[in-house]
């Protein structure tokens, strides 16, 4: 109800309603102010709702590309379809909060272009989607727009999954890490709260032992503490246990599906 005496859509005088305080009366609604507000605010809901999933996009640390990734418009072929289906069912456990299960991960292997990104990408954008946002988020994120608050200065939203490819691990993991230090640039990541991706494994020619240290700090926490991981890789099995190394490789095995996605440009043995 407003006070206007006349609608400010169609300027008729509206129905007035006594109230219980004297002479005091107000101008009931109009339809067609009613149907113009409930367009509004329908319009900043799904405002809301779309720039809350771009905030926990920037908090999985998902590149532009990766945020428009979703299995809902994901082409499916005869060469991705048991991935696709393998990542659905990863998402729906992440869901469902089915993730101590024995298996709760995923290791997507396959050629480059072969879509083993884009599936990963398509697990956290639309978990990130399924995610409700309160009234209250809402509320503020529609102040901060009429605020003329840009996107990247909106009041952040924490994401439970984490995005990040081999080499930006890698430099994270050894110019930050501090054994004596919690909360640190590597513990976002390697504590995820729902499921860590990581990008690219193997895409590296550094030291071998490097690499496996850094590997077996980050999946054996995760493995301990039954927390999903998904890993995507151009490597065979064979390839992915020498490059990882027989520890941290067992743990996947205990913990992981293995998919393959090959391409018809493939020529993995």
């Amino acid at each position: 109800m407003v006070n206007q005496r006349f609608c400010a859509v169609c300027g008729k005088e509206k129905e007035q309603k006594q109230t219980g305080f004297g002479s005091i009366c107000i101008y009931i609604e109009c339809e067609c102010e009613k149907k113009l507000r409930e367009e509004k605010e329908k319009k900043d809901s799904d405002y809301a709702l779309k720039t809350a999933v771009e905030l926990r996009n920037n908090s999985s640390h998902l590149s532009l590309r990766g945020r428009n990734s979703s299995f809902k418009t994901a082409v499916t072929d005869k060469y991705n379809e048991t991935a696709i289906r393998g990542g659905k069912y990863l998402l729906n456990q992440l869901m469902n909060g089915d993730t101590e299960d024995k298996k709760n991960g995923l290791i997507l292997q396959g050629n480059r272009g072969s879509g083993k990104t884009y599936i990963a990408c398509c697990v956290i954008n639309d978990f990130n989607s399924s995610l409700p946002v309160t009234d209250e988020r809402k509320r503020l994120i529609i102040k901060e727009r009429d605020n003329s608050f840009s996107k990247n200065e909106f009041t952040p939203m924490k994401s439970p999954c984490k995005f990040i490819s081999e080499m930006d691990l890698y430099s994270l993991f050894y110019d930050n890490f501090n054994y004596c230090k919690v909360n640190g640039p590597v513990d976002e990541f390697k504590s995820a709260e729902k499921l860590l991706v990581i990008d690219d494994v193997g895409s590296l020619n550094y030291d071998k032992n490097r690499m496996r240290d850094m590997y077996l700090n980050i999946i054996e926490y995760r493995y301990s503490e039954c927390l999903p991981i998904m890993l995507t890789t151009n490597l065979t099995k064979l390839q992915l246990s020498d490059y990882l190394g027989d520890r941290v490789f067992d743990r996947l095995k205990s913990c992981c599906y293995f998919l393959d996605l090959i391409s018809p440009e493939s020529r993995r043995n």
